[in-house]
């Protein structure tokens, strides 16, 4: 069968999943030591753009601005940040991956149809 092909010895089945399964957990440590810190950071400067809301928008709140005026502000500045070129680029290929998803998910589901349902449907 080659070198690639199925071997009838245990010894070296037992070799091969040894060498995969220490592969895999190598490459699941090393993710978990660029991830989890990264997920840290994230984590905590959500919360600190969370915090920082928050108190501005007490502030605005407080010093007499109104509750529209704020709403329109956020408005504003989100319209802004969706308006820069790489916030296009990513809405744009989130918007291709959904197209793509419903397209291969409508496949998946016409697929799965038994020949005679759409005469029973009907009826």
């Amino acid at each position: 069968m080659g070198w690639w092909g199925p071997q009838t010895r245990p010894a070296i089945r037992l070799a091969r999943n040894a060498g995969l399964a220490s592969g895999a957990a190598a490459l699941v440590l090393v993710g978990f030591y660029f991830l989890v810190p990264l997920l840290g950071r994230t984590f905590v400067r959500s919360v600190e753009l969370l915090v920082a809301a928050v108190v501005w928008v007490a502030t605005s709140i407080g010093i007499g601005v109104s509750l529209w005026d704020v709403l329109g502000t956020i408005g504003r500045a989100a319209a802004g940040g969706l308006a820069t070129p790489t916030a296009s680029v990513l809405l744009t290929a989130v918007v291709l991956v959904g197209i793509v998803a419903l397209y291969w998910l409508q496949r998946l589901l016409d697929s799965e149809r038994l020949p005679g349902s759409e005469e029973e449907s009907s009826q």
